[in-house]
Order: C-alpha cells, then structure tokens, then sequence
C-alpha cells in the first residue's frame, strides 16, 4: 500500500502540469500540444503494453500501424479540433485500412501468426486509442470541456477506491472470482453508489465555484452507469491477464503495474463520457 501511495502521489505531481496547461491555444503556441502529447504517450504505451501481454510486440508487421495510430490519434483530435466531423471520419477510414491490412498479414503469413491473437489485438488496441482520443475530443468541447475531460480520470479513481475500501470493510460474496478473486458484490455496489453520489458532488462544486449550470439529472444517472462501467473496463483488462497468465501488463508503475492496469478504467468511462455528453449535455 505504501508504494502504491507513493507512486500516485509522484505520478499526479508528474501529469499535473500537463493537465494545468491542457486548454487549446493558439496552433503556434507549443503549449497546445502538451496534454495531447501526454495522452498520445499513455496511448502508445498502453498499446504496447497489450501487445507484449500477448507476445505480438515484436511482431512488427502486426505492432508497427498500432504504435503509428495510438501515438497520432490523440495529437490528431487536438489538431482537427474545429473540424471533428472530418477527425471522425479519418478514423473510420483507417480503421478500416488497417482491418484489410491485417487481412492481407495473415494471407502472407498464414501459419505464423496466430489470427486469434491479432482479432484481439485490433478489437482492444481500438478501443484503447479510442478512449484516449475520446479524452482530448472531451477537453476541446467548447466553455465546457475543462469540466467533462476530468470525469473519467476523478470518478474511475473515486470508484475504483470506494470500491476496495466498501470491499475491505463489508466484502462477504465474491463478483466473479474467477477473474478477480479479490473483488466483492458489496465493494461493486458500494464503488458505483459512491460514484453517484460523487458525480453530484462535482456538479455542485462546479456550479458554486466556476458560475457553470450543472444537468444533475443526467450527472446522477450518469454517475451510477459511469460506477458499473469503471468496473467492466477494469474486470475487462483483469479477463485478458488471467488468460495471459500474467499479474500486470506493465512496471512503470510500482504497486500498480504499467499504465494499461492504473487507466484500464478511466478509459472505458471516457468513452461512456462522450457518448452521453454528444446527445445529453452535463452543463450548460
């Protein structure tokens, strides 16, 4: 516990510039591109990450689009900020691309590659440069973007630990052991009311401090939907290294593993952030 305190505390103090500095600015200005590069870094890396769970990273035929896309996305949405429906589609378009690349890999090396693996490898690494992207996209949405980026980051962590607490205290059925034999049905509940509640919380905060009407209708349902889905992308990651065998994807972190394990569920809850926030505002 000690080290992962540690860890959390350097590490906040590291990102905390980035996020400091993350509002958009003039294209000119290198400070534009600070948090983009900070995000695009933890996508890359991530990325990586997966990659050498399932041994495909030196697989360079497979890994190299992976590297490109995961580091470029996230710089890509800050850069195309004013013109998302074109970012958008550009996305879609190398999704595609890289689908019949993929394709053509396995032709040429059939028998050498497992298809298995590399249907994982794309399914996950989208997902993962998606989520990431998602978070710049958050952040440039115009008066209102310095509140929606850091819902992922506050309440993946604000579930993650009223969950492990709840779990500590009055944790007596295991979820689904099989996957993550320490979590418990009472740490989940206790994880997604907390998430709720605190959703709210920052809604009041943020209309009493910054002047900014809150939606708490959709911030209350969101929070609850945001609790569960912190948990899912959390169990899905922990799914994967129990097939792999392995305790952590990564060790940049001490006592938390790499970066995939610490933002596993912050970037599933981006992902819900801007799916609900296109058609149901959080503020304003």
């Amino acid at each position: 516990m000690k080290t992962r305190i540690i860890t959390a505390v350097v590490a906040i103090l590291g990102i905390f510039p980035f996020f400091w500095f993350s509002a958009p600015v003039e294209p000119t200005n290198i400070l534009n591109y600070a948090f983009p590069l900070l995000i695009s870094l933890i996508s890359l890396v991530s990325v990586w990450e997966l990659l050498h769970s399932l041994q495909m990273d030196k697989k360079y035929l497979v890994s190299t689009p992976f590297y490109l896309v995961a580091f470029l996305f996230p710089m890509l949405a800050r850069v195309m900020r004013n013109d998302l429906q074109s970012y958008v589609r550009i996305a879609v378009f190398t999704i595609l691309a890289v689908a019949i690349y993929l394709f053509a890999v396995i032709v040429f090396q059939l028998g050498r590659l497992d298809m298995g693996k590399i249907s994982l490898v794309f399914m996950t690494s989208v997902y993962i440069i998606g989520a990431n992207a998602g978070v710049i996209v958050l952040r440039d949405v115009p008066e209102y973007g310095r509140y929606l980026y850091l819902i992922p980051f506050l309440f993946s962590w604000v579930t993650d630990s009223f969950a492990y607490f709840t779990g500590r205290l009055f944790g007596k059925h295991k979820l689904i052991p099989q996957v993550s034999p320490k979590k418990t049905v009472e740490g989940a509940v206790g994880g997604f009311v907390c998430c709720a509640l605190t959703t709210l919380l920052y809604g009041l905060i943020v209309e009493r401090c910054f002047h900014v009407a809150p939606n708490y209708l959709v911030l209350g349902i969101s929070g609850l939907v945001i609790g569960a889905v912190s948990q899912i992308g959390d169990l899905m990651m922990s799914a994967l290294k129990r097939q792999q065998g392995i305790k952590d994807f990564g060790w940049m972190l001490p006592g938390h593993g790499g970066l995939l394990d610490r933002f596993d569920s912050s970037m599933a809850v981006s992902v819900l952030v801007l799916i609900v926030s296109t058609y149901f505002p959080f503020f304003g």
